[in-house]
């Protein structure tokens, strides 16, 4: 691959990434644009892949989206953050079950002891 199509392909995975951690975030391209300090037309020529963020720049998107500026970069985006979301969810769910089981134990424990024993 020569040096401008890994350009190009660099690009592309930032532009992506960009978009897809400000969907997850839920933002929009003007609350992203207005955290970090730029303008919604340049946001989305960013998200195009038409621009090239100045480092500063890439700093204020990424700091905006919760992550470090390499995070941008890496190529898997959007699987990692399914799995967080997908841990989160999974944690949810186990926290019920366990305080559904509580409370269920805990009526077992007290109807069990409110029972008259026969002798």
């Amino acid at each position: 691959m020569n040096k401008n199509k890994r350009g190009e392909a660099l690009k592309s995975l930032l532009s992506r990434n960009i978009r897809l951690y400000r969907v997850d975030s839920g933002f929009s391209q003007a609350e992203l644009a207005e955290k970090a300090g730029i303008s919604v037309p340049y946001l989305g020529a960013v998200e195009r892949g038409d621009k090239w963020p100045s480092p500063t720049t890439l700093a204020a998107l990424a700091s905006s989206l919760g992550h470090e500026p390499y995070v941008l970069l890496l190529p898997e985006g959007r699987s990692s953050q399914e799995i967080k979301k997908f841990i989160l969810k999974l944690e949810k769910d186990i926290s019920a079950l366990v305080n559904q089981s509580v409370k269920v134990l805990n009526t077992i424990v007290k109807e069990g002891g409110t029972e008259k024993k026969e002798n």
